[in-house]
């Protein structure tokens, strides 16, 4: 089976949602993030310390080793498409799900202090949410809304995406 990779802002409730819709069909569950610390022997913290250049090139190592796997669901970085490349590399092997989330909700619900990119404040999300939407939108497969209960778009992304 083809892998699903879920795209979307920090706070999105991609490893949430990854982690349920794994178990639900009993495929390997990815965070991407914890992949490329394994990896790199850093914290993303530590990697963006360096500079984001530096976590974004990780990333896409990341990205091309994850496309050569298969039946894995992969819970990327909301900045996994910054980078056209990651997305090409992903696309080879997977269904792209973009899970949509209100910035609202992102803010209420997210621990800024944990996110290096987030830690200048709320009107640091609104800013990324307007850079990043587009491409959410146009990298995706899938879109799905996480506006309510979790288990419902776990239900939504296995209905779309397993036919």
């Amino acid at each position: 089976m083809k892998n699903i990779v879920l795209i979307g802002m920090p706070g999105s409730g991609k490893s949430t949602i990854g982690l349920m819709v794994s178990q639900k069909l009993s495929m390997k569950f990815i965070d991407m993030d914890e992949h490329i610390e394994k990896k790199e022997h850093k914290t993303i913290k530590e990697l963006f310390a360096i500079s984001e250049e530096c976590f974004r090139d990780a990333e896409t190592r990341c990205a091309e080793e994850l496309s050569k796997m298969d039946s894995c669901i992969i819970s990327a970085g909301g900045g996994i498409i910054k980078r056209k490349e990651n997305i090409d590399f992903l696309k080879q092997s997977s269904t792209i799900v973009f899970i949509n989330r209100c910035v609202e909700d992102i803010v209420a619900d997210i621990d800024m202090s944990t996110r290096p990119l987030l830690k200048d404040g709320i009107k640091k999300v609104y800013d990324l949410y307007d850079e990043r939407i587009y491409l959410y939108k146009e990298y995706c497969d899938i879109e799905v809304s996480n506006s309510g209960d979790i288990s419902e778009v776990v239900q939504d992304i296995i209905k779309k995406v397993v036919k």
